[in-house]
Order: C-alpha cells, then sequence, then structure tokens
C-alpha cells in the first residue's frame, strides 16, 4: 500500500515536470495577461461598432491612427489614388498571416470588405466601394463616387480584416491578422485569447490574455484592487481616485473626442418642439456635470467636436443658451407650457408634459441622466429614466423622448462620419429622426471635397446650422483612462476606443 502512494507521488510529480518542460499546458503567473473590459463579438460586421475585435488584438485594420488621430498604414505597404478621386491603389505588406496560418494577400482582403459592406449598412455607405479588383498582394479599390476619406474608413473596427474562409459555426468571423486568436468566447463573461507566434509584429509578450466582463463597475475596481486584474477599463469616474498615484497602480488617460449629449425625438409631441428642446438645453449643467458626475474627467462643451480641432469649439454654438433653470422656466411659459391645474406639472393644450430618458450604464451616462430629470422635474416636467443594456433597438423604433447618450465624435478622425451617420436625413444613427435640407446639402458637398481647408468649413457650417436648432444638446468630451498595475507595460490608452490589447502588452 505505501509502494502504491510513493508510486503514485513520484507519477504525480513527473507528470508536474513534464507540462512546465513541455512549457504549452501549464502558464505562469506572468503568462496570462487579465483586463477587465467591454465582452463582445470580434467579428467587424457583427454591429454598428464592432470594435471588440480590435480592442483585443484579434483584429487588425488597414490603417490605423497615430495619438494625434492621423492616419497611418498599418498592413499596407503604400497606396495612391486616381486623379478623378475614384480609384484606389493599395499594396499590402508581404509576411502577413492570419491566426489559422493562411495568407493575408489582396483576395483575402477583397472578401473581408464585400463581406462587411454586406452585412453593415455603415460599412458600405462610408467605404462606398463600388468594385475591387485583387491581384497578388495589390488591390484596387473603385468608389461608387469620390471618397477622399477612404482611407480614414479603413481605420474604423468595421474595416477590420478578417479570413472570410474560416467562419464559425455560427457564421461569425473570429480569425484575424491580429497578435492574439480567439479560443474562447462566453457572452457578458469573459474571453479567453492564445497568443500567435506567427504575428507579423513579433512574438506577443504575453503567452494569454483573458478579457473579464466590467458590467459590475465596483467588483472591477475591487478586482483590480486585489490583483485579480493586470488592468480594467470602463472604470467609473469615481474609481479613478483608488489608482491615480496610488502605490502598486498607474493609470493612462487621454483626451478622446466622444461627447456626451442628448438627442430629441423630432417626431414626439414635445421634443419636436424647438421652443421646448431650448428649455431641455437651458436646463443642462455642463459646468457641474462634467467636474463631479465624471470626477472631472469631462470638458464641457456646446460643440460636436474638440475645441482643438479645425472644426470644434464653441464659438460654432452661439445659439446654443448656456444654463439657466429660470430662463428655461420663463421661456415654456412665454410659449403656452403651464400648469393649470396646479398639480405641479406643466401642460401644453392641456396635455401634461412627461419625457421618458433612455440611457446606458457606461461610466457617467446614468448620472447626467438623473442630473437632468432632477432640472426637468423642477421645471414642472415628469421625467423618468430608464437605463438599457443598449438603446439602438430603442432609438431606432423611435420609443423614447430623449436619449443621453455616449458617441464618438471622429471615428475616422474626420468629421463626415459622424455627420453622415447623425445629422443626414436617413442616417443610420439618426435616431431623432432629425431631417434639414440645408445641412443635406452640406453633408454631400463635404462627401466630395478632397481640400482639408475647405472639409474644415463645411464641417463647421454644418454643425452650426444643427446646433442653432438645438437638434441635439452637447454636453461634455470625456477623457478616457486605463487603470492598471505599475508592473503593466504596452498598454496605453489612445484618443479613440480602438486599441487596447497590442503584442507588447504584459505584466512584467
Amino acid at each position: 500500500m505505501r509502494t502504491k502512494k510513493i508510486t503514485a507521488m513520484f507519477l504525480a510529480l513527473a507528470l508536474t515536470l513534464c507540462l512546465c518542460a513541455c512549457g504549452g499546458q501549464q502558464k505562469t503567473e506572468h503568462d496570462t495577461f487579465v483586463f477587465g473590459d467591454y465582452v463582445g463579438n470580434v467579428d467587424p460586421a457583427s454591429g454598428a461598432y464592432a470594435w471588440v475585435g480590435m480592442r483585443t488584438g484579434v483584429v487588425e485594420s488597414l490603417f490605423r491612427f497615430d495619438e494625434n488621430m492621423n492616419v497611418q498604414k498599418n498592413l499596407v505597404e503604400d497606396f495612391s489614388v486616381s486623379d478623378d478621386g475614384m480609384t484606389w491603389t493599395i499594396v499590402l505588406k508581404k509576411g502577413i498571416t492570419f491566426q489559422n496560418g493562411n495568407v493575408c494577400d489582396a483576395e483575402a482582403v477583397k472578401a473581408s470588405f464585400e463581406r462587411t459592406c454586406a452585412m453593415q449598412a455603415r460599412a458600405d455607405g462610408e467605404l462606398k466601394i463600388a468594385s475591387m479588383e485583387a491581384d497578388g498582394l495589390t488591390l484596387k479599390i473603385t468608389t461608387r463616387e469620390p471618397n477622399p476619406t477612404l482611407p480614414n474608413c479603413m481605420c474604423d473596427p468595421y474595416s477590420g480584416i478578417v479570413d472570410v474562409k474560416s467562419l464559425d459555426a455560427d457564421g461569425n468571423a473570429t480569425i484575424g491578422t491580429g497578435p492574439f486568436k480567439l479560443v474562447e468566447y462566453v457572452e457578458n463573461e469573459r474571453m479567453e485569447l492564445d497568443a500567435y507566434d506567427g504575428y507579423w509584429q513579433g512574438k506577443p509578450a504575453s503567452r494569454h490574455v483573458t478579457i473579464r466582463s466590467i458590467s459590475d463597475l465596483d467588483a472591477s475596481s475591487l478586482a483590480l484592487q486585489k490583483g485579480e486584474l493586470d488592468a480594467c477599463y470602463g472604470l467609473s469616474y469615481d474609481a479613478r481616485d483608488l489608482f491615480d498615484g496610488v502605490s502598486g497602480f498607474k493609470i493612462s488617460q487621454a483626451a478622446t473626442s466622444r461627447v456626451y449629449k442628448i438627442y430629441f425625438n423630432h417626431e414626439h409631441e414635445f421634443t419636436g418642439d424647438p421652443v421646448f428642446r431650448k428649455a431641455v438645453c437651458m436646463a443642462v449643467d455642463r459646468e457641474n456635470y462634467a467636474a463631479v458626475l465624471v470626477n472631472g474627467a469631462g470638458t464641457p462643451t456646446k460643440s460636436t467636436f474638440p475645441a482643438a480641432t479645425a472644426f470644434g469649439g464653441d464659438e460654432l454654438a452661439e445659439n446654443v443658451p448656456d444654463y439657466d433653470l429660470e430662463g428655461a422656466r420663463a421661456l415654456l411659459a412665454e410659449n403656452g407650457y403651464a400648469d393649470a391645474d396646479g398639480d405641479g406639472i406643466i401642460e401644453k393644450n392641456g396635455t401634461p408634459v412627461s419625457l421618458q430618458i433612455i440611457t446606458y450604464g457606461r461610466a457617467g451616462l446614468p448620472q447626467s441622466s438623473q442630473a437632468l430629470a432632477s432640472a426637468l422635474k423642477q421645471l414642472g416636467i415628469d421625467a423618468s429614466v430608464e437605463q438599457l443594456e443598449a438603446t439602438e433597438e430603442r432609438g431606432s423604433a423611435g420609443t423614447y423622448d430623449l436619449s443621453v447618450y455616449a458617441e464618438i465624435t471622429l471615428p475616422t478622425g474626420d468629421p463626415y462620419s459622424y455627420m453622415m451617420n447623425n445629422y443626414r436625413t436617413g442616417g443610420t444613427q439618426n435616431y431623432g429622426k432629425y431631417s434639414d435640407p440645408a445641412v443635406d446639402a452640406l453633408i454631400d458637398e463635404l462627401a466630395a471635397e478632397f481640400d482639408a481647408d475647405r472639409r474644415a468649413e463645411l464641417a463647421r457650417q454644418i454643425d452650426t446650422l444643427v446646433l442653432a436648432g438645438n437638434n441635439v444638446c452637447n454636453m461634455y468630451h470625456l477623457n478616457m483612462f486605463i487603470a492598471m498595475k505599475d508592473t503593466v507595460e504596452g498598454l496605453v490608452q489612445s484618443p479613440v476606443d480602438y486599441y487596447h490589447i497590442t503584442y507588447q502588452t504584459r505584466v512584467k
């Protein structure tokens, strides 16, 4: 009996030594990088903002942004455009393969774009691809009309290149050219990624990456403090103080074009009234929201784009009112909104003014929504907040009055994408059903303009017209941050939300 026990011990020890020597089955403490982030489908064609694949290092695009939002070549060796602005010639870099070993050549890129454009209206509308020709590493793209922002659009996550030949059982594309391959996905819970040693920029520094969902922000903050996470993105702004300047931790922060805003349902009775929308805008305390609700990480704004850009700044929003509750109350009274029955709720033409505000869980949005509802109640408006997992479905259906929303205004580093999708009649993100023929005409002109100065001037004109009617209400731009252990390398917050995990990410 004793002999059997000793034999078993030696067998266990031998197995352990074998596994360690082989190296592929057991991971040391620093083999795995554990990151708190949003969990979702990595397929670039899976939704309006399919950025998960790019954030996790699974998928890459032909071009990418640098830290100043300038377009840089990524999977591309060279590119040019014809004199008529209709045909782009793109030469891919040699030696790039997908995570299954298949070559990423022009034919593979062509197939990837064809699939995404067929599945996603926003990609098709922005890329404007009429036809493509593939020859080895050379891809020729002819657009339906001159498209000066094609390289910009090819930085967007929907332009992530995937191996269409290797769809999973559900028809999702999970194989990209990035440093990490998706090996397990548990919806709303976690993602497991293995290093791809054939990655074109070099062997990844981490052998495995686990992405854990941050649906519970308090639990995520605690997990990082306890060492269960190596880093975390998307924490509440109150949690920033737990890691900034605290021993053992550090943060990486960057100013972004993400604007926290209110959009109005123009098809509803009250929010379709420009006077009423102006009164709502007067109830927004931008300075306080930016200073308190996101712990100082917001920059108050009336304009859509950051002031540092050639097409941003509050001088474009001269007709947007300041915070003024008394002025809002007077404006409503002057225009027939009054509490005739004394119940504390104002009416218009006998109808009580009741508003349904929808929002979702991104840090700062629920707080901004509640602050807005409180201010509106002071004006005699019956306002309630409904927090959803996502608001796009309700936005498309029009079953809301106001939506408090956060959105990147420069997803391609250029104003056209945002303006076309949000301001043009029928735009894919124009959930408020806003429509102005003058704005449509300017957006159409912007679409074909190659001159940078003229593009900036058109963008300024468009934003001025939209804001003058209080058709949306911008509140503040956001600084984003990643909190991490001070031993983390290769993880930097960028001005866009597209880039997190890279081949250099590791705990040293």
